[in-house]
């Protein structure tokens, strides 16, 4: 794990069963809820989305302590999903999300992916302004049953030789 001591916020890929990312995921779920009024705040995601090939979960660190985190698991062969992003409150607005959504783009370009998609919910029009901000268009719901819900998309650079 790479470690920086001057504040400088590294995002990369880590185990997602391991401390750190549970206890952020759990963090994230708790928020969610109660945000939301629900007594799952999970949005569906469960660790097995991201042991599979072509997948991911980033921990964000700074000076080595966890600050954020964020998932990027398939839906199909050429788009993936970005899934609980989460920056911890007291480090928001410093980076955080940036460079976990920078590392989630390196990611998706290195496993040929040619399009990334995410949904947030109304409640979040920080994680929304966030994703225009970095590229992302909003586009129809492509799953779930919320009644309410922001999709994103953000198209790829296909690699040399590979067809969109």
């Amino acid at each position: 794990m790479a470690k920086t001591m001057d504040g400088t916020v590294i995002a990369a890929v880590e185990d997602v069963r391991t401390e750190d990312a549970q206890q952020l995921i759990r963090e994230l779920t708790l928020e969610l809820a109660a945000l939301y009024e629900e007594t799952d705040g999970s949005a569906g995601f469960r660790p097995e989305d991201v042991e599979v090939p072509r997948s991911a979960f980033i921990v964000a660190r700074i000076d080595g302590y966890p600050v954020g985190c964020g998932a990027l698991r398939p839906l199909d062969e050429t788009t993936v999903e970005v899934k609980r992003m989460y920056t911890r409150p007291a480090f928001r607005r410093k980076g955080v999300a940036k460079a976990i959504l920078a590392e989630m783009d390196r990611l998706a370009l290195a496993f040929r992916y040619t399009r990334i998609k995410l949904q947030t919910g109304p409640k979040q029009p920080e994680a929304a302004a966030l994703y225009e901000r970095v590229g992302y268009r909003r586009t129809e719901r492509f799953s779930g049953d919320w009644d309410e819900v922001l999709a994103y998309q953000k198209d790829l650079p296909a690699a040399p030789g590979q067809d969109r």
